[in-house]
């Protein structure tokens, strides 16, 4: 009798969640770039098109996890349009910290806000709304600055990991680019971070960067230019060897990763990382954040394969502190980024689309 309501509570939980995407992990390859300037650099080139510069309204997101040096004013191109005439993305060294730097209406337009620490896999977005641009680390507001369009434009290609008139390619990875000639607000830009997106208003390109470089709304294809770049993957296998108190292993497959922080301030560095609580389930475990009989984060994985096709992700918190909990599927090599904001109590995660990686 019990199995049987488990598995009706299930089936309950899928037809409400009908209207998520079917494909939701981000991370299933990347594009990688390792610069030796100015002998080499390696890119993305996308041809110019019009609907790449858009005008009236602007937003850029993309995943990154690079490193900058810690001296002087490093620059790293994330992507860009020529920079002395139009947009362009990157992480420079400001005061000693990787910081997101936007360029929209050319040279002397530069903007500043919003740390993007180094080897982490951290979303980032720029935005304008006609008249304010916004920065955004992990779906918080970082950073805002008043700007009157219209943006301008240029006839120079696109790239992605470098820039016609600044060749600094970022060491580390980028992925899940994505261009837009609207201005997302901050829930839409949370709402889909860890999510695979479709065709929709607004979205201009949106290049996955999984081993290839075509866009799949626009038709705006790239292609590998330059040298010392490529595509990369997780390292996949079974288990969690040796644990380490840091990492839950769920069934032997996924293992799932937590930090905190209790900083309110947007973008702010974690503080640490959440340790396991005890022995985990097979299939479920805990975190504590502050000591090890104040738990904080519980969560799940339920082998959803037979009623739609996917591994689920499932947490609940006893928390408001700002946390991201990472799920990496060890057999598939593919991985999810969940987010927690501070303030309100956190909600919990019903992720019935999590993992496309069945059996």
């Amino acid at each position: 009798m019990q199995r049987v309501f488990r598995r009706a509570l299930l089936v309950i939980a899928v037809l409400l969640a009908g209207a998520v995407a079917s494909s939701a992990q981000p991370f299933t390859a990347w594009l990688v770039t390792s610069p030796g300037y100015p002998t080499t650099h390696g890119y993305v080139e996308v041809p110019h098109a019009p609907e790449l510069n858009p005008t009236g309204a602007f937003t850029f997101e993309a995943w990154v996890s690079v490193t900058n040096s810690t001296t002087g004013q490093d620059c790293r191109t994330i992507a860009g349009k020529n920079y002395v005439q139009a947009w362009w993305i990157g992480v420079c060294t400001v005061s000693g910290q990787p910081t997101l730097r936007s360029y929209l209406k050319g040279g002397g337009s530069a903007r500043d806000g919003g740390v993007v620490p180094s080897n982490v896999w951290t979303h980032i977005a720029v935005t304008f709304d006609g008249g304010t641009r916004r920065h955004y680390i992990n779906g918080e507001l970082a950073a805002s600055f008043a700007e009157t369009g219209p943006l301008t434009t240029s006839t120079s290609e696109m790239r992605i990991g470098s820039d016609v008139s600044w060749e600094r390619s970022p060491t580390g990875y980028i992925e899940e680019v994505r261009l837009w000639n609207v201005a997302r607000t901050m829930a839409e830009i949370r709402d889909t971070l860890n999510k695979r997106i479709t065709a929709q208003p607004g979205l201009v390109a949106y290049w996955e960067l999984d081993s290839n470089a075509r866009d799949g709304v626009g038709g705006h294809d790239g292609e590998l230019g330059g040298t010392g770049r490529g595509y990369a993957l997780f390292a996949v296998g079974p288990g969690c060897s040796p644990p380490d108190g840091f990492t839950l292993c769920l069934n032997n497959r996924f293992r799932v990763r937590t930090y905190w922080r209790t900083n309110p301030a947007a973008g702010s560095p974690t503080d640490g990382r959440g340790q396991v609580a005890g022995c985990p389930n097979t299939g479920s475990g805990l975190f504590w954040f502050f000591a090890a009989d104040n738990w904080e984060l519980m969560v799940k994985e339920i082998d959803g394969c037979g009623l739609n096709n996917r591994h689920w992700i499932f947490s609940a918190a006893t928390t408001n502190v700002f946390y991201r909990m990472e799920v990496l599927d060890g057999l598939a090599g593919i991985q999810k980024i969940y987010f927690n904001y501070p303030g309100p109590p956190a909600p919990a995660v019903t992720d019935t689309s999590a993992f496309a990686t069945c059996p």
